[in-house]
């Protein structure tokens, strides 16, 4: 099945150059700061979020999944971190900015 995650996340005393570590890192498990809509636009989530589109066999699955990952990444860049994942099936989003 098809889940939509949110990864936000918080480095602690890190520099610019190590946010964009993370974000690379970040990208290569799937959780990326851009997002397409339906419709064709691309949108730009807010600082430190992350989204991406996931199968497995349960949301609490691909939780777990995505946290493990998450965490090793940022353990071999020697990043001492707060992170947060939720996932959701049956999903949709949406985007406004005022």
């Amino acid at each position: 099945m098809s889940y939509f995650a949110v990864c936000t996340f918080d480095l602690k005393n890190a520099n610019y150059d190590d946010y964009q570590k993370a974000y690379s890192d970040l990208a290569q498990i799937g959780l990326n700061k851009q997002l397409n809509s339906s419709q064709g636009s691309t949108i730009t989530l807010p600082t430190t979020t992350t989204a991406g589109e996931f199968n497995g066999a349960s949301a609490a699955s691909v939780r777990d999944d995505l946290c493990n990952r998450v965490s090793a990444s940022f353990s071999r860049r020697g990043f001492t971190s707060e992170i947060f994942i939720s996932v959701g099936g049956d999903w949709g989003w949406g985007h406004r900015t005022t």
